[in-house]
């Protein structure tokens, strides 16, 4: 295949523990791919940063680093890919906004899991849920300390209802059958306060897994056909859904969960249980953008194929 007709695979990078995971991350997704990887660094504007002292930095000395930042990162590749085709961009602005930006026409985002201070992540925004509620393309989190050798041969997938359902699962049986691994389709439930207590007390928690496992059963059927190879396993767990995903990270190789389709603007808002998993979990996490509602059911040839997977 050739790397150029294969859309890129981008990476945001800022020389951090964070950045160097999440740029192996994308070495290996654009090796799966045959695809280009994209560096992408943001300098930050005067309007982006927190308060300064009166002797800033003038521009000229943040493009400078910023420069440094993307040769050090460009440097790194060949040592892991030698034939990888890399492309470079230093960017202005907001950070995930232009990151955003910069992968509008990628098979997927990469960036490294949000580690800073909740008064940092308050004053700057959060660059990793900034990017996964704005991107057009899945958008990857990597945790600072992966580990690229690591192979569980797990990919789970968090499937909360049926709604958005095709493109969550279309991603996540293309990346388990790329990857030869097997996948956990993950859904977790409990109501708030006092009505779990009286649900649980009256309602048999075997009843209602049985219950939902035949509705998820009912969901993967057409998937199961498009990918025979790939192999199923489904999970009810009574518990909240943060908890039961942040656990099975542990043993995962990726995390699969879609964005919602709603918000303000339309379909740019993360769940809370998505900024909660986005932050804790072990594994990459991949958040997978909604598509627009059809009118037919069932996994469609882009469905079943998505560029981003890998």
């Amino acid at each position: 295949m050739n790397a150029a007709t294969v859309s890129p695979v981008v990476v945001g990078v800022d020389g951090s523990s964070g950045s160097r995971a999440a740029t192996l991350f994308a070495v290996g997704e654009a090796r799966r791919l045959e695809a280009p990887l994209k560096l992408v660094h943001v300098v930050p504007t005067y309007s982006a940063m927190p308060p300064a002292p009166m002797m800033a930095l003038p521009p000229i000395d943040l493009v400078g680093t910023g420069e440094r930042i993307l040769e050090r990162a460009e440097s790194e590749v060949p040592a892991v890919a030698p034939d990888l085709t890399i492309e470079t961009e230093l960017r202005r602005g907001v950070r995930h906004h232009e990151l955003a930006g910069a992968a509008t026409d990628a098979s997927q985002l990469v960036v490294g899991q949000d580690k800073r201070p909740l008064l940092d992540r308050l004053l700057l925004g959060n660059t990793v849920t900034g990017v996964a509620s704005r991107a057009t393309c899945p958008v990857t989190s990597v945790p600072h300390d992966w580990d690229p050798a690591a192979d569980h041969g797990l990919v789970v997938v968090g499937v909360k209802a049926p709604a958005h359902a095709e493109e969550l699962l279309g991603e996540a049986f293309a990346v388990a059958s790329a990857r030869s691994a097997t996948l956990l389709v993950l859904h977790a439930w409990r109501l708030p306060g006092g009505y779990d207590d009286i649900i649980a007390d009256r309602v048999a928690t075997e009843e209602w897994t049985e219950r939902t496992t035949k509705e998820l059963d009912e969901v993967l059927a057409p998937w199961r056909r498009v990918y025979p190879d790939v192999t199923v396993e489904t999970k009810v767990v009574h518990d909240y859904a943060p908890t039961a995903l942040e656990q099975a990270s542990r043993d995962a190789d990726l995390l699969v969960l879609v964005r919602r389709a709603h918000g303000v603007p339309a379909a740019t808002h993360l769940g809370g249980t998505a900024r909660g998993v986005l932050r804790t979990a072990a594994c990459p996490v991949r958040v997978v953008p909604p598509r627009p509602v059809r009118s037919s059911s069932g996994p469609t040839s882009e469905q079943a194929h998505p560029a981003g997977a890998s």
